[in-house]
């Protein structure tokens, strides 16, 4: 009797483990875990497209020169080569394969394909070699491909979307204007928890939509100008164009690229609007005038620093303040916002300074609002941790303050309190500096 009861317990046992197991290893698709997730998967592997050829950046610059030349110097051709990104994909806790989606986001740019995930567990990818890698668009990284080309399910053929319409180009093509001002929405615009310590917080798309403004993404981002599309040889007319160099926040992704920031658009959405001294008591309104969405937005991890310095008749510093405008997260254990204090798109930071013990000596104040992206202990952190992140990149890493920008300077006043003088330095200027700050 006691025999047949062990046989039983070891097969019941036995069975039990088999499930386990099956359902650990089982293949279950990406679709199942991420359902209605664009960022999930990505876009499906795109044929040659007819007169173009592979569609790669590279040959639609072919025609297209003026558009690719600014592309080249925008965040998105960056988006793989930027080392902060290589730095966070080495760690172990990466799911690389989902935050390659965005900044590889076309399944001809990826070296495997992922099939599914094991047991449901999107740290345990399924993945077979990808027959149609093409390693020049993987360099691309957010080519034109990833706005401007999908694959026709009929013919299974590749097409170009455009926005305006009324030419004849070489290539198929599509008009749709919306689908192309709402694509920016699939990879900044997401909220979502992985687990207690990954968290997707980019809520830039809700924040404009609050806004209830007319303008989009590209209202800003990628500014209007007259042109013909493509090189003058083609002789195709002037129209109504759109720069392509994505300009953001005034943080480029290489130092060399400082000089180019103004040209593709940039422009400052804070500004300061007032500055009000009563005795003792300064007041310095801050004002979000040229942003229909948070200042700072995206990177939960971007903020303002605002630092004023206020220098006796000698120019020795005397007084010496600083605010942070963005948000605190707690990382560890649990990932949570605990404070948020970024200046909505039309809202105002007022910062109140007590000036008792410095204010009849205070000749000039130094205003500045820093725009900052990485902080210098969290570059330190990745310099030592550089040898997990993969060559080419290692090196960089780790002498990351002097390869990548960690902040910039958007805004500086110089104020006379006793003349009621204020003199904002011209944003040119503010560049030309930024190009020569490391580590900062």
């Amino acid at each position: 009797m006691k025999r047949k009861l062990s046989i039983s317990l070891i097969l019941v046992l036995t069975i039990f483990i088999g499930y386990y197991l099956y359902h650990k290893q089982r293949p279950v698709p990406i679709e199942d875990v991420f359902p209605g997730k664009i960022w999930a998967k990505p876009i499906e592997t795109l044929s040659d497209v007819k007169g173009v050829g592979a569609p790669t950046a590279k040959n639609c610059g072919t025609c297209h020169v003026e558009i690719y030349e600014e592309w080249k110097l925008s965040t998105h051709a960056n988006a793989l080569s930027d080392i902060q990104f290589q730095s966070e994909l080495a760690k172990p806790t990466s799911p690389k394969w989902i935050c390659l989606n965005c900044h590889i986001p076309i399944q001809n740019q990826r070296e495997t394909i992922i099939t599914g995930l094991r047991g449901g567990d999107y740290f345990e990818p399924i993945q077979i070699p990808n027959p149609q890698f093409q390693k020049d668009m993987q360099e691309e990284a957010i080519t034109c491909a990833t706005c401007h080309v999908r694959m026709d399910h009929d013919s299974n053929e590749s097409y170009v979307i455009g926005a305006t319409g009324g030419t004849s180009p070489p290539h198929p093509i599509k008009i749709n204007r919306e689908f192309l001002q709402n694509r920016c929405n699939d990879c900044h615009n997401e909220m979502y928890t992985l687990n207690q310590s990954l968290v997707c917080s980019f809520q830039t798309g809700t924040e404009l939509q609050s806004t209830q403004s007319k303008d989009n993404c590209v209202t800003c981002h990628l500014p209007e100008v007259s042109r013909s599309f493509v090189k003058p040889s083609l002789h195709r007319p002037i129209r109504k164009s759109h720069k392509h160099g994505f300009i953001g926040g005034g943080v480029p992704k290489q130092f060399s690229l400082y000089k180019e920031q103004i040209r593709l658009g940039y422009k400052s959405g804070l500004v300061l609007s007032d500055i009000k001294q009563d005795k003792n008591k300064m007041e310095i309104r801050f004002l979000n005038k040229n942003a229909n969405h948070h200042v700072t937005t995206g990177d939960p991890e971007r903020f303002y620093s605002l630092n004023i310095k206020g220098f006796d008749i000698s120019g020795k510093t005397i007084y010496n303040s600083e605010v942070k405008i963005g948000q605190e997260w707690e990382w560890y254990p649990e990932a949570k916002k605990t404070k948020d204090n970024r200046i909505s798109s039309g809202g105002e930071y007022i910062w109140k300074l007590d000036l008792t013990s410095v204010s009849e000596t205070i000749v000039t104040f130094q205003i500045q609002a820093i725009h900052v992206r990485l902080k210098g202990i969290t570059s330190d952190y990745m310099s030592k941790t550089a040898d997990q992140v993969p060559y080419p990149y290692r090196d960089k890493v780790k002498q990351i303050k002097q390869f990548y920008p960690h902040s910039s300077i958007v805004l500086e006043t110089i104020y006379e309190p006793k003349r009621n003088l204020r003199r904002d330095t011209p944003l040119k200027e503010l560049f030309k500096r930024n190009e020569n700050r490391r580590g900062e």
